[in-house]
């Protein structure tokens, strides 16, 4: 059986360099294994705490993603709860947190995988973007994945000056993949219709301002159902998502030198000048002026 397993592994050391990056690549590759053969197939061509209890519960110090192209298996988290997983499943194992997976007898299955860590990692993970409690991610077989972990293997075959933080830049790519794979399978085309036309409703108001109730109804909606939406699809309220157009089209009148900071905001429909300015400040970190001045 050993013959025609195909594989490949890549462990590697972290560099100063890579670690100011706040993000790093620990390991990578891609495992083949067929129906019928022990997991993980040559087990020698790994560490000991990574191979030896990967199957029966491990814990490792460092973040890894794993996705399953082919066949089917399973994964259990720290809750000992033992979830199926078939081609198109990725699954997140964190630091300092119990799992075991392996694949099927009957069918084995092909995974990448890569292992990072770093403190934009913890931050991301602290910030709530992946959690343990919820490690499965059914994306489905997805060309951009596909993609990041061809490109994380080859540069761990190739190493080229400077390949640490290449990768470290290709895991957070992935991660942006996995997370855009979830956005995407929580709307239908639908929605993304529904949001798009939202969105030209907001743009022909943008000056004078239009009630978001309004916007519902001219949708033939409630608005809690087009808040559900627009949350699912762009993690903002449709007034956050209106306001952050707004304050985009003050900046674009900002540039011109010939308007006054009150003609602005009463153009842009303000309750007055000094609103505008409190609310300008609050979402850019700069005053109308200041930021006039500073892009000017």
């Amino acid at each position: 059986m050993i013959s025609h397993l195909m594989g490949f592994s890549r462990y590697l050391p972290v560099n100063d360099e890579a670690l100011r990056w706040e993000i790093f690549c620990n390991d990578a590759g891609y495992t083949q294994v067929p129906a019928g053969s022990s997991y993980p197939p040559m087990p020698e061509k790994h560490p000991t705490d990574y191979a030896a209890t990967v199957a029966t519960g491990r814990v490792l110090r460092e973040f890894q993603v794993v996705y399953i192209s082919s066949g089917r298996g399973w994964f259990e988290g720290p809750d000992q709860v033992r979830r199926s997983i078939t081609a198109g499943d990725l699954f997140i194992v964190f630091p300092g947190v119990r799992h075991a997976y392996s694949p099927d007898k009957e069918t084995g299955w092909h995974e990448y995988w890569v292992g990072f860590g770093g403190e934009h990692a913890n931050r991301l993970y602290r910030n709530g973007l992946f959690t343990h409690e919820n490690p499965v991610h059914h994306i489905g077989l997805d060309q951009d994945i596909m993609a990041d972990f061809e490109q994380i293997i080859q540069l761990c075959r190739q190493q080229p000056p400077g390949f640490q933080v290449l990768l470290g830049s290709l895991v957070l790519q992935l991660l942006a993949h996995v997370h855009a794979c979830e956005i995407r399978s929580k709307t239908t085309h639908g929605d993304s219709d529904l949001v798009e036309t939202a969105r030209s409703i907001m743009l022909l108001h943008l000056e004078e301002g239009i009630e978001v109730e309004d916007i519902a109804s001219e949708l033939g909606m409630t608005y809690n159902h087009l808040l559900s939406i627009f949350r699912q699809y762009t993690g903002l309220t449709p007034y956050q998502y209106f306001l952050q157009l707004r304050i985009h089209r003050s900046k674009e009148l900002l540039q011109d030198k010939a308007l006054s900071i009150k003609e602005i905001s009463a153009r842009m429909n303000f309750e007055n000048q000094y609103y505008f300015s409190r609310l300008f400040k609050k979402k850019t970190g700069l005053s109308p002026s200041e930021w006039r001045s500073e892009t000017g």
